[in-house]
């Protein structure tokens, strides 16, 4: 594993704003060359738009940038465009522009992005047969790569597990669009209509209807602990889902005997039932309805009605079809491990691009002799700490990490002051995630596996969350969040639970600390400061 630093490329700002909860950490050369085939259909015309930083994914903000400004000729409209899904850039921070030319664009960049939405059009019309299959499908692969032969795995991977790859990512990126299209399609009309604090009032409390695939996990442990859903029924719904759930290298849930046991003891500690806050999540969605369908006319009541309905059925369907690809994401590093069962390289297959492990199985073991060097590399990028969520400039994160007075929300090589010392009064700006107001105590946690520190009640704050972090969630007061959108983990799950919650505030892991006490308004997206612990301790 070479050193993989794109900012070595040229003045451009980056960001993980959109990929940081999907790879929190730094991915290993088998998971990066699997993630390809997605990031590709990402690419403008011969240009990556994602990239690596120390092995993490980060967004060319530039490049995207500068494409759409191309075409909507006014910064304003761009940035009312990638509000919501990318994120704008804090403040102070300049957008260094990518050269477009409009040969590019209207050669390369508008027929490639043409072919992917006949695709991903075509996907949509059959999405809910073709998920219905994946879990089948998995668990018949599944069985035979246990015993599958060199020639086999080949084949194995080329006739059966890439095809369905290559149709479920897709489909992934179609549903993303659709939702987030739906949902600001929607809040612009009851922006106009009622202002902007009632519609975010109301889109910060929509939820699904049924179980949403992201709350499987969470649910499926109340389900085993109250005896309706066994161990194995459990493994076979929710086994593939964790923190690091994308990255082939980690282990499963259901690869450890003792991870369902120890979630139940952790999970029983709680005593948040979940079933009441269902609830009164419903009940909180009618009482906020009802408030404001009486302020419109009885048409628009149920021109709404109709949009809120596309917008729950688009939400279920996104997070089944992300369930699955998981499920995919699981065939595929058994598909390694038998490799590696087979070649002898143990876990040192994923440190092999998945072309170079197809040879190996072909004979060709040329590639072997850059395991060690880049597991050795991968190490490194493993240990450093989180990274800046936006980067502008040329960026070494090992001298970064190495600086004991850096900047940890933003690095720009062009701005050298420390953020602001936080204080009692400060508010800290992010989006509306959740609707609700709580005061409470802070509970800063770097990962799930620190969970056992939230006590019911405590506000959590995250740099990111993802399914692993989901059970988590029913004894927290609220979330708050440095990452993430309207349509992140921590927003929609949180709104499923009915819980206040505030995502992509940049900086919050930074300015806030475990003992301080703040008030928290998920639908205006504020975090307001009332009381800073006095002991310098996270």
């Amino acid at each position: 594993m070479t050193e993989q630093n794109a900012t070595a490329r040229g003045d451009y700002l980056w960001t993980n704003m959109i990929v940081g909860e999907v790879f929190p950490t730094a991915t290993t050369p088998s998971t990066w060359s699997v993630w390809q085939d997605f990031f590709s259909m990402m690419s403008m015309g011969d240009i990556p738009t994602i990239e690596h930083i120390a092995g993490r994914p980060y967004l060319n903000y530039s490049l995207t940038y500068s494409f759409l400004l191309k075409l909507m000729r006014k910064h304003e409209r761009v940035m009312g465009m990638v509000k919501d899904s990318i994120g704008v850039p804090p403040a102070g921070v300049d957008i260094p522009s990518f050269p477009v030319s409009w040969r590019t664009l209207l050669f390369q960049v508008l027929p490639q992005q043409s072919r992917n939405e006949l695709k991903k059009g075509r996907l949509r019309k059959t999405a809910p047969e073709f998920l219905s299959i994946v879990r089948e499908r998995c668990k018949e692969l599944r069985h035979r790569l246990k015993s599958a032969s060199g020639d086999e795995l080949i084949a194995i991977w080329a006739k059966e597990i890439r095809p369905l790859w290559n149709e479920i990512h897709p489909l992934q990126d179609k549903m993303n669009e659709e939702l987030n299209q739906l949902t600001k399609k929607l809040k612009t009309e009851l922006i106009k209509l009622l202002g902007n604090d009632e519609a975010n009032s109301l889109m910060t409390t929509i939820h699904s209807a049924g179980e949403l695939a992201s709350l499987g996990p969470l649910v499926g442990l109340s389900k085993v602990r109250s005896g309706e859903l066994s161990r194995e029924e459990y493994f076979q719904r929710y086994g593939h889902r964790g923190p690091h759930e994308n990255e082939l290298a980690e282990p499963r849930p259901y690869e450890d005997p003792n991870w369902l046991d120890m979630q139940l003891a952790e999970f029983a500690t709680s005593p948040i039932d979940v079933t009441a806050l269902f609830e009164k999540r419903d009940a909180e969605f009618d009482a906020v309805l009802q408030g404001i369908t009486r302020q419109l006319t009885p048409k628009k009541v149920q021109d709404v009605a109709h949009q809120i309905d596309a917008i729950v059925e688009a939400n279920t369907l996104r997070e089944e079809t992300r369930s699955e690809l998981t499920r995919i994401v699981n065939i595929i590093r058994a598909f390694f491990l038998r490799a590696g069962e087979l070649s002898g390289l143990g876990d040192g297959v994923f440190f092999l691009t998945v072309d170079e492990l197809v040879a190996v199985l072909s004979g060709d073991t040329s590639s072997v002799e850059h395991i060690p060097a880049r597991r050795q590399m991968y190490d490194k990028y493993r240990a450093l700490p989180s990274l800046p969520a936006w980067i502008r400039g040329r960026f070494d994160p090992f001298q970064w990490a190495a600086d004991p007075n850096r900047r940890k929300d933003v690095f720009d090589i062009h701005v050298h002051e420390p953020p602001p010392a936080p204080r009692a009064d400060d508010v800290i700006n992010g989006q509306p995630g959740s609707a609700g107001r709580v005061e409470g105590i802070v509970q800063r946690i770097d990962n799930p596996e620190e969970g056992d520190r939230l006590q019911a009640g405590e506000i959590l704050v995250a740099r990111t969350t993802n399914v692993g972090w989901t059970p988590l969630f029913p004894r927290a007061a609220a979330v708050i969040t440095d990452i993430g959108g309207s349509l992140s983990h921590a927003a929609i799950v949180a709104r499923e639970l009915g819980i206040p919650a505030v995502v992509g505030c940049g900086d919050a892991t930074i300015r806030l600390k475990t003992g301080d006490r703040v008030r928290v308004d998920g639908g205006r997206g504020t975090v307001e400061i009332l009381k800073i612990r006095e002991s310098t301790e996270a």
